[in-house]
């Protein structure tokens, strides 16, 4: 029982004093770990009428972005590099749910930023361009 306690107390002390780093998907997943941002990226266009993940009803003409992890209300300053045109875009909804995308578009922003179904980005949060 005595050994049992010492092998659980070594254990937990392993564990506080652990650099911090994501190991698991959950992690990454949730943001915990800073990302980089993406400089030569997919995104795509989304119109559904549907509702969004803030719990209101999606505005497909307004301008905003899907984006997996950021916090919704993040605010991303995103640049064609097709055409170079630049957009100032909220994060209101979650996704891409396709792989290798970064962004989706609701197509209000993709008609600002010249995006015609995908085309490729470079993403910088606002304020850190």
């Amino acid at each position: 029982m005595l050994v049992t306690k010492a092998r659980l107390a070594a254990f937990a002390f392993m564990l506080v004093s652990l650099p911090a780093h994501a190991d698991t998907f959950q992690q990454i997943w949730m943001g915990r770990i800073a990302r980089p941002p993406a400089d030569n990226e997919e995104a795509s266009v989304y119109w559904e009428d549907k509702w969004d993940a803030r719990g209101k009803r999606f505005h497909p003409h307004e301008v905003s972005c899907a984006h997996r992890t950021e916090a919704l209300g993040t605010i991303f300053v995103v640049t064609n590099l097709e055409n170079g045109k630049k957009i100032e875009c909220p994060v209101q909804d979650r996704g891409p749910f396709a792989h290798g995308r970064v962004l989706d578009f609701s197509l209000g922003a993709a008609r600002k930023i010249g995006c015609h179904g995908l085309c490729r980005v470079r993403v910088r949060r606002a304020g850190y361009e």
